[in-house]
């Protein structure tokens, strides 16, 4: 799932595919451009404020920081909806 392009953003960012069987290990790619392309899992993004974008990713405003912070929150509350629902699905 991308939760924003380059066409519309100075961010690209989207869950990205893995083999993650806990939450934890889901991961986000958040990329500022195509020299700065990080990924990070859940776990590395619970807590991760504006200020840790801002060192993490060079040449970036805050309000960049702040819009990317933003796809974060965005993608650990899909996460947690995504194992939430199955984790609430039962099996026979």
């Amino acid at each position: 799932m991308s939760y924003s392009r380059w066409s519309n953003s100075c961010w690209y960012t989207f869950w990205s595919v893995s083999d993650a069987k806990r939450k934890e290990d889901e991961v986000l790619s958040l990329w500022a451009d195509m020299s700065q392309t990080r990924d990070w899992t859940y776990e590395q993004l619970l807590g991760f404020t504006v200020e840790d974008i801002g060192k993490a990713y060079t040449g970036i405003t805050l309000a960049e920081a702040e819009e990317a912070w933003g796809y974060i929150q965005e993608f650990i509350e899909d996460v947690d909806k995504e194992y939430n629902e199955h984790s609430s699905q039962s099996t026979i």
